[in-house]
């Protein structure tokens, strides 16, 4: 008996596949991410073992179709229908996948045949709950019935129901399923030659994050900064005055540099906020106290839709930072999960949140209490607020705020008046 290779897929049409992709992504985008993901998942299949390779498909063929394959039609009805259907169709032995797991090999798919036909059936589970291949020695009538589909426990649920027709079946390896951004980003990283990593890169990586990076006379570290920023992360330099030429060395370095002649960190914040267009925006120090390679720790929660603001708690080296900044961030920490509710150990320099949303939390402190403001707001607001652990090591040059004792007393005046702001709301409220 011919042995075959069965795909359940839907044409990658916009607005009916990879719809949790959206947003970020527009369906469109969408679209070409799960055309990427079905052309590399059938290239595997092509690559196989099996007697007879067959699309289940659901709309029309398209350019990803490579030659060699059986197409069928998916019947109308339920997901369990049409599985059963296309196992009619194909008879046995077989193994069925879709189109969400772009990462398996022609070895790993010979594999779980060989187990289906060794042992009557195979099955592989999905790290979602769910299951991303199913292999039968023969085709069984009953095999998807009363499975519900598209669960968290749908791979216990068909696993149990193969158990209760007479199978035992072989455990393939567990796999994640291309769903959202963040399985995107996953699997692209597996398989980085891939179709799929490549519209990823393309579409999920470009101008992610807009990064801000204030300075006030940063040229010595300025090169060091930029040249370490991860792909698909704009720098922004807003320049707050300097004198040392910062903007010109940034600009050198392709860097968009913007002009805030107002003194003020929170000044220089909200410049590049309102000059970025990505989706977030980071915000960080440009004096090499921080290493924008671990951006995207800080960012993935906030792209990925599990934070609505993430702060980089700094876990400093000897010398980084003083007795009295870690004091003070001690007691501003206790103050701001006292009167707005949000849980930090570090009113941190490196912070990631989406644009939009963050704009609309209308920050007025254009001075140092900026930093203080955002997380204030931020948990009075409700926002998941979290912390992502982040090297910080000693700067370069002494700081513009804590680095004199006037710095120092305007950055302490800043963050009185920012508590003292929302104490009065809390009282007026009540």
């Amino acid at each position: 008996m011919q042995s075959h290779l069965l795909v359940l897929a839907k044409a990658p049409v916009p607005g009916r596949v990879k719809t949790r992709l959206s947003p970020p992504l527009t369906t469109v985008e969408a679209a070409a991410v799960a055309e990427a993901a079905l052309a590399d998942t059938l290239e595997a299949v092509a690559g196989c073992g099996a007697d007879r390779l067959i699309v289940a498909l659901d709309g029309e063929p398209g350019p990803w179709l490579p030659e060699g394959f059986e197409v069928v039609p998916q019947v109308p009805g339920s997901f369990n229908e049409r599985l059963a259907a296309a196992w009619a169709f194909a008879g046995g032995p077989g193994l069925q996948i879709g189109m969400d797991t772009p990462q398996v090999t022609p070895g790993l798919l010979d594999e779980g045949l060989a187990a289906a036909v060794e042992h009557g059936s195979a099955l592989g589970l999905a790290e979602d709950g769910g299951w991303w291949a199913i292999g039968l020695g023969e085709p069984h009538p009953e095999a998807f019935a009363g499975v519900p589909m598209s669960c968290d426990d749908t791979g216990r649920r068909q696993l149990e129901r193969l158990r209760a027709l007479g199978f035992r079946p072989a455990a393939l390896p567990v796999l994640r399923d291309l769903d959202d951004a963040a399985d995107a980003r996953a699997i692209a990283a597996l398989v980085p030659q891939s179709r799929t990593a490549g519209a990823v890169r393309d579409l999920l990586e470009p101008d992610m994050v807009d990064v801000i990076l204030p300075v006030l006379d940063e040229r010595e570290a300025i090169p060091w900064v930029l040249e370490r920023m991860p792909k698909g992360y704009r720098a922004i330099v807003v320049d707050n005055g300097s004198a040392d030429g910062s903007a010109a060395v940034a600009a050198e370095l392709g860097a968009r540099v913007v002009s805030e002649p107002r003194r003020g960190f929170g000044a220089a914040c909200y410049a590049g906020l309102a000059a970025a267009t990505a989706p977030v925006v980071a915000f960080m120090d440009c004096d090499a106290s921080l290493d924008p390679g671990d951006l995207p720790g800080v960012c993935d929660p906030v792209l990925d839709g599990e934070a609505d603001l993430v702060l980089g708690a700094r876990d400093a080296e000897p010398g980084a930072l003083a007795p009295h900044n870690r004091l003070a961030n001690r007691y501003l920490a206790r103050q701001v999960k006292r009167l707005s509710g949000a849980e930090v150990s570090d009113i941190g320099p490196m912070r990631a949140a989406g644009r939009e949303a963050l704009l609309g939390l209308g920050l007025a402190d254009r001075r140092s209490g900026w930093p203080l403001e955002m997380v204030l707001r931020a948990g009075l607001a409700g926002w998941r607020v979290a912390e992502v652990r982040v090297p910080y090591r000693p700067r370069v040059g002494r700081s513009k705020v804590t680095g004199t004792a006037a710095g120092t007393f305007k950055a302490v005046k800043d963050m009185r008046a920012q508590l003292a702001r929302v104490r009065r709301t809390l009282r007026s409220s009540d």
